[in-house]
């Protein structure tokens, strides 16, 4: 699921199936589908989050480089050693992907019942058919008529 788009054109996606809570930490694999080749000749990158919900911070935990776009083609680099924590800045694409897999990870309050939805309408037979087009040429050719009379 598309998160959010940054300055550069980098768009943000979430893997919401992956999204897993545990107390105040939320961890989530994201891919960045880069519009501009990476210092490595990247085209996206898969990164795996972890988000501390209480602290707001986040780290990574392991990351892998692609040169084709949504995490396809050759990986040109990975590396699974956990990062050191930081904070989640307000109004960055960190802070918006981590509002987002919060938000896909929080049960929905369960709605309301909605009402059914109205029938189909008909579909009308061809003397109906037939007679809505007489119709409408009579009307038509009745307005026709009545300029006809004005001028």
């Amino acid at each position: 699921m598309k998160a959010t788009e940054g300055a550069d054109g980098t768009v943000f996606y979430i893997d919401r199936d992956s999204i897993k809570k545990e107390g105040s930490l939320l961890r989530v694999w994201e891919l960045q589908d880069l519009k501009e080749k990476g210092p490595l000749d990247e085209k996206s990158r898969r990164v795996l989050v972890e988000y501390d919900s209480k602290a707001e911070r986040r780290r990574v935990l392991s990351f892998s480089f692609h040169a084709e776009q949504m995490g396809a083609g050759v990986t040109l680099k990975a590396d699974q050693t956990p990062g050191k924590w930081t904070m989640i800045a307000p109004n960055t694409t960190a802070s918006v992907a981590f509002q987002v897999a919060t938000a896909l990870k929080t049960p929905l309050k369960k709605a309301s019942a909605l009402p059914p939805p109205p029938p189909p309408p008909s579909t009308p037979t061809q003397s109906e058919v037939d007679q809505n087009v007489a119709e409408d040429t009579v009307v038509n050719s009745s307005n026709d008529k009545i300029e006809e009379n004005k001028n």
